[in-house]
């Protein structure tokens, strides 16, 4: 199916709902099952709920409305998450981004964060991931972790890190975090054989609720500490060897897998990482053949030397079967020629692959521009939603890539209407290029 017929401005990458039936769970109703699963189809990165009525949009007093201005929450708590928007270092109560460079953004934008949590009922060590987009990697990443670590003296979250083409506003970083309810028994991974991560920030991988967050990886010799050799091919292979110890360290294995997000130097190396990427999964197991939900996007420029970063979730093994990882697949779409599938749940949450603007009918990116791509991503978000059994008033979180910030406006006419009463949370960069 030709789908690149032009070059698409927006991709929508994940949208979290609730599924129908679940509430907040504590650890304990959360234990494994020694049946195994099967998995039916479905589809979406995120959760799909019979209705919000579960779950609660987080208002911060002092805060600004900000729904008032652009069609996202602060963050939205449920399912025994807090699922919170990307923030910045902006002073909440003025509204004015604080002066000094990346040090003093980064500790306002964790301050921000800490707050927001405490809103919710949880702390920065309930924290299971952070998403950090920074404007410039090789100036401000160092310095970035000087005063990120200072949150996570111990047992930090799981963590990637990318360079973004652009952020909203005057921001040098952006942080997105998600963090478990202090009853979901969050705990760090340790991995036998890997080295300890002296120096950054971060854990290979937490788990909470029933779930598996990995830290983004690359394709370095655990060993040797040197990305091998032969390119984005081998180097996909080994960051999938990576993740691989790291999930199975966690209690999970490769076919619990629920969504990956791929990011690479050059989006033109994507047939080659598909290819890897591809033949690395299990061709049997709880997804039935299918692989976990995507997103693919190119970044301005990766931590270290790799050419492709790679972070994914996971869920637990043994999960009871109304648990269990399911593959989603939208009845009136055709298959799809990429190695995903378009959406799978676990764990009451249903996670999305990311989306564009094509109509599935034709084939096509749809004309117009941002507008009209969004609309229809937006069209391909719901038929994904509802195939997972919820519906877009259930979504609590989404991710959203733009080619061009200055869309950023036109963008938002064209996705508030989707949501016109408390929409979920969100975070939205601009991307080198989308796939």
């Amino acid at each position: 199916m030709a789908v690149r017929e032009a070059m698409a401005l927006i991709g929508l990458i994940t949208c979290v709902l609730l599924q129908q039936g679940f509430g907040s769970p504590t650890a304990s109703s959360l234990t494994a099952t020694p049946s195994a699963s099967t998995v039916t189809e479905q589809s979406t990165k995120g959760n799909a709920a019979a209705n919000r009525k579960v779950s609660e949009v987080i208002k911060v007093p002092g805060w600004p409305d900000i729904a008032a201005k652009y069609p996202l929450a602060y963050a939205i708590k449920a399912n025994g998450m807090v699922y919170a928007s990307g923030l910045t270092g902006m002073a909440m109560h003025n509204g004015s981004m604080v002066p000094g460079g990346i040090e003093p953004q980064t500790m306002q934008t964790l301050i921000n964060i800490q707050e927001l949590l405490k809103a919710a009922g949880a702390r920065m060590e309930d924290v299971v991931r952070c998403s950090v987009s920074l404007r410039n990697i090789k100036m401000d990443f160092a310095k970035m972790n000087g005063v990120y670590s200072m949150f996570w003296p111990k047992d930090p979250p799981a963590r990637v890190a990318v360079e973004v083409g652009s952020l909203a506003g005057e921001a040098l970083v952006e942080i997105q975090c998600d963090a478990a309810l202090p009853d979901q028994g969050r705990k760090v991974v340790h991995v036998p054989g890997l080295p300890d991560l002296k120096g950054f920030p971060l854990s290979f991988a937490t788990v909470a609720g029933g779930m598996v967050y990995l830290s983004g990886s690359q394709g370095v010799n655990m060993t040797t500490m040197k990305p091998v050799a032969g390119g984005v091919g081998p180097e996909t292979t080994q960051t999938l060897e990576n993740l691989k110890l790291a999930i199975q360290a966690a209690g999970s294995s490769l076919d619990l897998v629920v969504g990956c997000s791929v990011s690479l130097r050059k989006i033109s190396d994507s047939a080659a990482m598909n290819k890897a990427y591809e033949a690395f999964w299990p061709k049997d197991g709880a997804l039935g053949g299918r692989l976990p939900s995507r997103v693919c996007v190119e970044v301005s420029n990766l931590a270290g030397a790799g050419q492709v970063e790679i972070e994914c979730t996971a869920a637990v093994e043994g999960l009871p079967p109304a648990k269990a990882p399911k593959a989603i697949k939208v009845p009136s779409w055709p298959e799809l020629p990429f190695p995903f599938s378009t959406a799978v749940t676990a764990s009451g949450m249903a996670y999305i692959s990311g989306n564009q603007g094509i109509d599935f009918h034709e084939s096509k990116l749809v004309p117009g521009g941002i507008g009209p791509e969004t609309t229809q991503t937006m069209l391909n978000i719901k038929q994904a939603v509802q195939a997972s059994g919820g519906d877009l008033a259930d979504v609590v979180a989404c991710e959203v890539s733009l080619a061009n910030m200055e869309d950023f406006v036109e963008f938002n006419k064209a996705y508030a209407p989707f949501w016109p009463k408390d929409p979920p949370s969100r975070i939205t960069v601009q991307v080198g290029a989308l796939l």
